[in-house]
């Protein structure tokens, strides 16, 4: 970029153009837009994010193979939910991939990022990346609901409706994958909606980080179909997630004062463990969609945005990370499998 494009020129239009200036003209004062995740050096100029994206996503994407693997081998009495947890386990796995790409390219380009922003944006690996992280996150969402609901009818309506059966269960599963992975190729089909064309990108490629999530007032290509899977969806979902615990643990105390089967307080059991997972994927879900509505009504004050920042890459993926831990490692079954193989070492 020659010189003088920067002289008589202090306030430009993107963060980058800045960079330059200054590569140039050491001394120049310029203004620019500040890019909320990147700066001239790095894609992630939040030093303490940079570990957290690298922990998160080592823990996800090695803590989630581990889940996949041991569910594949150890067969368990329910079926069902060992599937349902698999398939969460691979949704999980899948955002821990995105964050490790993230986190490669970012100390890919340590130093010079600001040569690389527009490229990187525009590139097939950012679209994948974007795609990997919608799938994950929305499919995670849907299976925890599913979950939920097989959990609802057993405590809630045991003899009135069928449980679910292990072949119902692998036609939703498909049926959910179909669904994500859908939404998520959707805007890269070249389909002119999502296309920005001030800045000529395509919508996961708003963000240096490839996240299409929509936590602020601005208005940016195909914001109307972020908004209405990542807080319109997620709010249904995480709704009925909430109401159908509530109905469950009033059933389950109702009930306490008679004798209750034993299949009844194992499943009673089985929802209070689940819980606690869903649990962490509420109380990280629900900031985002208050936040995300909030921000689209104008009364969320964040200029910086540094809530965007940490929800974007802390608050979400931390389930994929922790998710592990609390579903296999965490059991009884895996603890004594660990304590036997290592007295045998």
């Amino acid at each position: 970029m020659k010189v003088s494009y920067f002289i008589n020129r202090r306030k430009l239009d993107h963060f980058t153009l800045c960079c330059y200036a200054s590569l140039a003209l050491p001394n120049v004062d310029c203004q620019a837009p500040a890019n909320e995740f990147s700066s001239c050096d790095d894609l992630m100029k939040d030093k303490t994010l940079q570990v957290c994206i690298w922990v998160l996503g080592i823990f996800a994407f090695f803590g989630n193979i581990f889940v996949v693997a041991y569910r594949l081998v150890v067969r368990e009495d329910n079926r069902v939910h060992s599937l349902l947890l698999t398939n969460l386990a691979i949704s999980d796995f899948m955002m821990g991939l995105y964050l490790l790409i993230i986190a490669f390219k970012d100390v890919q380009w340590q130093g010079e990022y600001f040569k690389h922003d527009l490229s990187w944006r525009v590139s097939g690996l950012c679209q994948f990346a974007g795609a990997l992280s919608m799938i994950s996150s929305e499919v995670s969402v849907l299976m925890l609901t599913i979950i939920t609901l097989d959990r609802f009818i057993c405590i809630v309506f045991p003899m009135r409706f069928g449980r679910l059966g292990l072949k119902k269960a692998i036609a939703i599963c498909i049926l959910l994958w179909t669904f994500g992975t859908l939404i998520s190729v959707v805007p890269i089909l070249g389909i002119e909606y999502f296309h920005d064309k001030q800045l000529d990108i395509g919508f996961y490629g708003r963000s240096s980080v490839c996240l299409p999530l929509q936590l602020s007032s601005d208005r940016p290509a195909g914001w109307e179909y972020s908004v209405s899977f990542f807080i319109g969806l997620n709010f249904i979902a995480f709704m009925f997630i909430l109401l159908a615990y509530i109905a469950m643990f009033w059933t389950v105390r109702k009930s306490s004062a008679a004798v209750g089967s034993r299949n009844a307080k194992k499943e009673s059991a089985l929802a209070r463990k689940l819980m606690v997972i869903i649990l962490t994927d509420f109380c990280c879900w629900m900031p985002v969609i208050l936040i995300g509505i909030l921000s689209l009504t104008g009364n969320f004050h964040d200029p910086q945005k540094l809530a965007y920042v940490w929800i974007a890459v802390f608050v979400l993926p931390v389930n994929s990370s922790i998710n592990p831990i609390l579903y296999t490692f965490s059991t009884a079954h895996v603890k004594k499998r660990v304590t036997q193989y290592s007295r045998s070492m």
